[in-house]
């Protein structure tokens, strides 16, 4: 009985300290939201950035971190906020619309290199939903393909046998079609690292060595992918396709 009643507060104690936790997270935003009404938008930032330390993470907040900055003239950090809400929704229209007018403030015009019709279609669908969503669709789809299909080995009546068998293969091919899609998106998640150039003017050198000659130039606020890591310098790829190496950059990972 001892024993109950300490697990007990113990739940209790946990289960308080998540609540306040959560309150605090909650008010922070609010006041955030707040100060962004106002136009105080420095102050705005500041609260939005104490949610995040307190442990909130939603494309709600990154859009409205996002968009303080924008009001800011902070092109870097508006950026990458709003980058960081589209990997949580990547289909939300606001969020599409705010990276835009963002990207025009950028100094360096990059033409995106062209994908084939197959690699568009695979982008599209694997950004359809974000990984999470992916596991549970397949998850859930798994689960209706067995219960059809322990329905179709329980029932007598063959008609409805042979409608719950169909049905069953359908959910289970698409189970196994969205389980593919969750585990792509996750190897395309865990080899792709893009990040954000912080700092305001580097230089891309052809080879990792300071002697090397600078391929190009690349200004604050553009999106970069890092391919490799050797020693101080980054290998970078930027949208139309080009590489090179840069050294002693503020390039904030996404």
């Amino acid at each position: 009985m001892r024993l109950n009643f300490i697990f007990f507060g113990l739940f209790l104690l946990g289960l308080g300290f998540y609540l306040g936790n959560a309150q605090t997270t909650e008010e922070w935003f609010e006041k955030g939201n707040a100060a962004y009404t106002n136009a105080a938008y420095k102050q705005a930032i500041e609260a939005y950035l104490k949610s995040l330390e307190e442990g909130q993470h939603s494309a709600a907040l990154y859009y409205n971190l996002g968009s303080a900055y924008y009001r800011m003239n902070a092109v870097a950090e508006s950026i990458y906020y709003f980058e960081k809400g589209l990997t949580l929704a990547p289909d939300d229209p606001d969020l599409k619309n705010n990276i835009l007018f963002a990207k025009n403030m950028t100094v360096d015009a990059i033409e995106e290199l062209p994908q084939t019709q197959v690699a568009q279609f695979q982008s599209r669908l694997l950004s359809a939903l974000s990984l999470p969503h992916w596991t549970w669709l397949s998850l859930l789809l798994v689960w209706l393909f067995a219960l059809f299909m322990t329905g179709y080995l329980w029932l007598q009546s063959s008609r409805v046998k042979k409608q719950l068998f169909v049905i069953g293969l359908v959910f289970g091919m698409l189970g196994v079609a969205s389980y593919f899609a969750a585990n792509a998106k996750n190897n395309k998640l865990q080899s792709e690292q893009y990040g954000i150039v912080f700092s305001e003017r580097i230089e891309v050198n052809n080879e990792p060595n300071r002697r090397s000659e600078i391929q190009f130039t690349l200004h604050e606020g553009t999106k970069v992918q890092i391919l490799e890591q050797f020693q101080e310098w980054q290998k970078i790829r930027i949208a139309n396709g080009a590489e090179g190496w840069v050294s002693d950059a503020n390039i904030r990972p996404l």
